[in-house]
């Protein structure tokens, strides 16, 4: 079959051109980590600790935000960590009244995970697993979520791609689309196909190119810092520094947050606390 030139390469060409543009686009618009600044010894915020974790990891979703919301609720009065014996994994977990603050919905959906699973007002970190990955994954995307837009509320992050980028996206996504349709019309006719098999064959072929990169643009992406997202940045990643330095830090159990209270929180959600000390890693976040 002798190709028109026009239609010869014109939906590969435009195909090509629009996803080197998105990508150029993901590209330009992904969040880079600020230089710390002076290193501090005291928390450069009012940030929680689950929006510090989600900001130094550019915004994607890391367990580490989860096991610092239960060491922030233990350290404010909501939980408490008992560790009965030698091995931290024994660590139990024990509803409490609290601080009196009133608690984000992210919070109170890990206190409501220990309370459907505590047996008297008491549960083992352990027994906080979920008992399959469908479970584990809607109930991580549900918190995540929660995080996101509480960090979108204080100004420090945005969505990836604007409304306007995705219009325009969208917009030119058209191109290769309609391409499509013309190719399949002059294909199916060429084939002396029926004149609605024609449009319908089009319709559908040009259809499936435009959802292919519809689905591209809706796709969940991580959100970019604000200007003041990568200055408050900044002062984590310093108080990180802070913290990697000091001695004990990665020697501490689950239940010594009784003692170190919110500052355990932050050494968990900056990353500071050895993995294999993670309270819901491989538990909660199974």
């Amino acid at each position: 079959m002798d190709w028109p030139p026009f239609l010869q390469l014109s939906v590969p060409v435009t195909l090509a051109v629009w996803v080197v543009l998105t990508a150029v686009t993901l590209w330009r618009s992904r969040t880079r980590l600020p230089e710390p600044g002076a290193e501090a010894t005291t928390p450069p915020g009012e940030e929680p600790p689950a929006v510090v974790s989600l900001m130094v990891n550019r915004w994607r979703s890391d367990e580490d935000a989860i096991d610092s919301t239960l060491l922030d609720l233990a350290a404010r009065g909501f939980l408490e960590l008992r560790q009965p014996g030698e091995d931290p994994s024994e660590t139990t977990v024990r509803l409490r009244k609290g601080d009196g603050r009133s608690l984000t919905p992210y919070e109170q959906q890990v206190l409501e995970r220990v309370q459907k699973l505590s047996v008297n007002g008491e549960a083992s970190l352990t027994s906080l697993a979920f008992r399959s990955w469908a479970e584990a994954r809607r109930w991580r995307g549900t918190f995540y979520r929660a995080v996101i837009e509480e960090a979108r509320n204080r100004g420090l992050s945005r969505p990836r791609l604007s409304r306007r980028t995705k219009r325009v996206m969208l917009g030119a996504a058209v191109v290769p689309a309609g391409c499509m349709f013309a190719t399949w019309m002059w294909a199916a006719y060429k084939l002396n196909a029926g004149l609605a098999d024609q449009i319908t064959g089009s319709l559908i072929a040009a259809s499936a190119v435009f959802l292919a990169m519809y689905f591209a643009v809706e796709l969940r992406w991580s959100d970019q810092s604000t200007p003041e997202g990568a200055r408050i940045a900044a002062g984590w990643l310093a108080y990180r520094a802070h913290l990697v330095a000091m001695e004990g830090v990665t020697d501490l159990a689950p239940a010594d947050v009784a003692s170190w209270g919110r500052e355990m929180a932050f050494a968990s959600a900056l990353g500071v606390l050895p993995t294999e000390e993670a309270l819901m890693r491989s538990r909660v976040t199974l």
